[in-house]
């Protein structure tokens, strides 16, 4: 299984990066899309030099918005649009030429999306992207972070989402789902209902996003300590278990997401001012190297 924390690549800190890739409770990694940067380039580099695993943000290699919309939560409404963008195609294989001559290519994991229902993505757009992905990276994973809209409508929806379908997601090599509120039996439904929506799939690998960050900033440590073990045992409950990928590290600043997510960068008593919730680090750091040990055995 593997284990990762949503931004904490070098793009979005340093530091953390720098020390999370040489841990041993970190496996994988999620990086942009500008892979011919200097910060990314680096981050491949360290990937390779310590063993780590990168999955790359494909969106803005494939796709531009056409209507914004806000950052929304469960509840909230959304009406992105998007489309595919003039010249995706070359901009994938490009990114194919250029990783196939670095000797960091085999600590590609794969290509990752999230939320792109949601995001405004339609499903016919969906496919055409992820099939053109699947043929021209066969030996990489596609990973995709769906909202609850994208899967289990019946628990919330916006917009004029459309969940995915058997035939939308076919390419698709891994999966999950996002949402941070008290960890209880919904999850196990929405895994199930993400399941079913794509075929009941057996080589589909089912991941779990736990929350490890102050929720609208009005939660406490207890709470993500129970979210984070909750997704732990959904995922070692599966037959194909991909791994666990903690949101989040970074704080977003208002300007982009206004929701008071306060992340994991400002909850280790690093700065003046910050909480410090060493029981829920503690913990992250326990079911990573479980996680890491897992894939040795």
């Amino acid at each position: 299984m593997e284990f990762g924390i949503y931004h904490n690549s070098y793009e979005c800190n340093k530091q953390a990066f720098n020390e999370m890739v040489k841990s041993d409770y970190i496996s994988t990694f999620i990086v942009g899309a500008d892979y011919r940067s200097a910060e990314i380039e680096y981050a491949f580099e360290q990937c390779h030099r310590y063993g780590k695993l990168a999955y790359i943000f494909f969106f803005p290699l494939v796709f531009e918005t056409v209507v914004p919309s806000k950052t929304v939560d469960v509840g909230e409404e959304s009406h992105n649009r998007v489309r595919l963008r003039r010249g995706w195609q070359e901009n994938l294989l490009a990114m194919q030429s250029y990783l196939k001559d670095k000797e960091y290519y085999p600590n590609i994991a794969g290509l990752y999306i999230d939320e792109p229902l949601l995001g405004g993505i339609s499903l016919e757009d969906f496919e055409t992207a992820t099939g053109f992905i699947r043929r021209t990276f066969p030996d990489k994973r596609l990973f995709c972070c769906f909202s609850v809209a994208g899967v289990a409508p019946d628990i919330w929806t916006t917009g004029n989402v459309q969940p995915i379908t058997p035939k939308a997601g076919q390419y698709l090599t891994d999966v999950a789902f996002d949402m941070y509120h008290k960890f209880d039996a919904k999850y196990a439904y929405i895994t199930a209902q993400m399941k079913e929506r794509l075929g009941n799939r057996e080589d589909l690998r089912i991941w779990q996003i736990p929350c490890t960050m102050n929720y609208r900033g009005d939660k406490d440590e207890q709470h993500c300590i129970d979210h984070l073990n909750g997704c732990y045992e959904l995922l070692k409950a599966e037959k194909n278990p991909g791994g666990l990928m903690c949101f989040t590290y970074y704080t977003f600043p208002s300007e982009i997401e206004d929701l008071g997510n306060i992340g994991l960068d400002h909850l280790r008593g690093l700065n003046a001012g910050d909480a410090n919730w060493k029981r829920l680090f503690d913990e992250i750091k326990r079911i990573g190297r479980e996680c890491i040990a897992e894939n040795r055995e």
